[in-house]
């Protein structure tokens, strides 16, 4: 089962830079920065709109491969989900 992911960030000169943090240390970033919480839902990660800002693509590839590490196939046929 995959973590509950929060938006955190990290002040810059000019905007921000957006990590994805767990739930559970939100003030730690997946990539390893010191963030800050914030109140952006994670389902906005990468919306490009008002928020001046980027996204940390360390923190996106380190979340993809949480979910695909929590997708895995089942070790035999016993072990596969009921439908």
């Amino acid at each position: 089962m995959q973590e509950d992911l929060i938006v955190g960030h990290v002040t810059l000169t000019h905007g921000f830079e957006f990590h994805l943090a767990p739930a559970t240390t939100p003030d730690r970033a997946l990539c390893g920065a010191a963030v800050t919480p914030t109140q952006i839902p994670p389902m906005f990660w990468g919306v490009d709109a008002a928020i001046e800002g980027r996204w940390c693509e360390r923190c996106e590839r380190a979340a993809r491969a949480a979910a695909r590490a929590a997708i895995r196939e089942p070790e035999t046929v016993g072990d596969a989900p009921c439908v």
